[in-house]
């Protein structure tokens, strides 16, 4: 989801919505499907291999197909819409149909069994256009699967140039599927990428690129791919392929400078020079409309982007007038969020120096300083943002850190408790709450918070291991305090299987063993 204020992470491939399969109306099935109502088909009349292909014939399935959904029918209009698209793949009348007559039959009970063997068995060929219109069934009974959105996209490609419109429609929702999930997969924005790109939609090959390179900034591959892409894009907008005839080159001149300023901005990496002329013209533009709140953050975030520490200072003054000026809290934590980084980078810096001088006092006091100056800003920061998004659960875990960070333990508990309940953070949450209950010393407490965590179905194996850890910690100090035998095993257990799992990891080795002594000497004291 977009950030407060920002921008749908979406942009560029469509409209910004998630359109969904359901609008049972066929008239507006275009509007329901992909945010436009009678959309052009592509000129071309199918796939490259088209020569056995007939949108005569597949008009009049299509006309079929509608009559029978009317009818409620909407299996066979399925059928009918299949057959239609096996004359004619390239055709956005039955692409759109078919998915309102699927998205009815789902609604209407056949999610429970799915569509029927004989649609299934239609579709089974090994042929290019099988397999087109075999993703397109699958993904119609699970239309928010974002794998199955990028097959049926990567399917209509290789049909070739003659798909462009399918392609870029299903691509459009694909996308939206993709960045909706919360954990965005690299490898299915790459696959997008690509498709795009096959279909000569090189603009929004760039951006499906450019989300996958956020996601891993390390992949120099993704990164040449991007400049590549965007030289196509480029050469495409500029209408190079079409010098010499009417809407080419030679017409596109006339908006040079409008596009230069809009592919100077959408470019990842700018020259000094590009990014001062477009501080200029935002600076320009802010002047003359200062209440236009884009404006205002297009230019903080290109001061940021230049990153002088006069230009974090112009940022942090622009979001604090625009937050005086409007009373919108975004603002507030924009420029928060610069005083933050500072402190940060003030801190590492001292970390740095303490390291290269081998310990030296003065630099020592000076570090632990930073770092505790860094900390009272965080607690500050995320107390304000909790006080004005009461509701905001990331944000309450976000303060629950800094207070467990503070030694507020009490207080990290009611915050952790709180932050729970926000499944896509609850693991994180747990983790944080077990600890907090353990550094008050409330053991039985942080033993059963470690266990409900462990219990997710959803653990990274980074996050069993650490879970496993502080459980296994967590048992030794009650079987310590207790001197229970049994108690003491199970932290064995844990602490083997950590060991067999990863023996470098923390102190694992000498906790087995103090833990392997601990089961010895109360196994002697039941003997004895």
């Amino acid at each position: 989801m977009p950030a407060p204020g920002g921008e749908c992470p979406t942009r560029g491939f469509g409209d910004g919505m998630t359109p969904r399969f359901g609008h049972t109306n066929h008239e507006g099935s275009a509007l329901a499907l992909f945010g436009k109502k009678n959309e052009p088909e592509e000129a071309a009349s199918g796939p490259d291999d088209a020569a056995g292909f007939s949108p005569e014939k597949a008009a009049r399935f299509f006309a079929h197909a509608k009559t029978v959904h009317d009818t409620a029918n909407y299996e066979y209009a399925i059928q009918s819409w299949l057959s239609g698209l096996r004359r004619d793949p390239s055709s956005m009348t039955g692409l759109e149909g078919f998915f309102v007559s699927i998205a009815s039959f789902m609604q209407e009970g056949g999610g429970k069994k799915g569509v029927g063997k004989e649609i299934v068995k239609s579709v089974s060929g090994k042929g290019d256009v099988d397999r087109y219109l075999a993703s397109l069934v699958e993904w119609g009974q699970k239309p928010d699967d974002a794998v199955l959105a990028v097959r049926a996209m990567e399917a209509a490609a290789k049909l070739g140039q003659g798909m462009k419109a399918p392609v870029l429609r299903i691509g459009e929702i694909a996308a939206a599927r993709v960045l909706a999930d919360k954990r965005v997969r690299k490898d299915l924005l790459a696959r997008l990428s690509q498709g795009f790109e096959k279909a000569g939609a090189f603009d929004k090959a760039v951006l499906a690129a450019e989300h996958a390179y956020k996601v891993d900034p390390t992949d120099g591959e993704m990164s040449a791919r991007i400049r590549a892409l965007a030289a196509q894009a480029t050469m495409a907008r500029g209408g190079y392929a079409n010098a010499g005839q009417e809407g080419g080159f030679r017409a596109n001149i006339r908006d040079a400078d409008k596009q230069r300023q809009l592919e100077d901005a959408d470019r990842i990496v700018k020259t000094e020079e590009t990014i001062d002329r477009l501080i200029v013209e935002a600076k320009e533009k802010l002047a003359a409309h200062p209440q236009d709140l884009p404006s205002i953050e297009k230019l903080a975030k290109l001061y940021l982007e230049r990153g002088t520490p006069t230009d974090e200072e112009a940022a942090y003054a622009v979001y604090t007038k625009a937050y005086r000026d409007t009373k919108q809290f975004r603002f507030r934590e924009f420029a928060g969020d610069i005083r933050i980084r500072q402190k940060k980078r003030q801190a590492g810096d001292l970390r740095k120096m303490l390291e290269e001088s081998g310990g030296d006092d003065m630099v020592a006091r000076m570090s632990e300083q930073a770092e505790a100056d860094l900390l009272k800003l965080e607690l500050d920061e995320f107390t304000l943002r909790v006080e004005n998004y009461p509701t905001d659960l990331l944000r309450k875990f976000e303060l629950g850190k800094r207070c467990f960070a503070a030694g507020q333990n009490e207080r990290a508990i009611e915050l952790f408790q709180e932050a729970q309940s926000d499944p896509k953070n609850r693991t994180a949450s747990l983790l944080m709450l077990g600890q907090s209950f353990a550094r008050q010393g409330w053991m039985d407490e942080a033993i059963e918070t470690f266990r409900r965590a462990l219990e997710s179905r959803e653990l990274s194996s980074d996050q069993s291991l650490e879970l496993r850890y502080h459980l296994m910690s967590a048992l030794q100090t009650r079987a310590t305090e207790t001197r229970d035998l049994s108690t003491a095993e199970e932290a064995e257990k844990l602490a083997a299987s950590i060991a067999v799992e990863q023996i470098g990891y923390r102190d694992i080795r000498a906790r087995r063993d103090g833990i392997k002594k601990l089961t010895g000497e109360l196994r002697a004291a039941r003997q004895g």
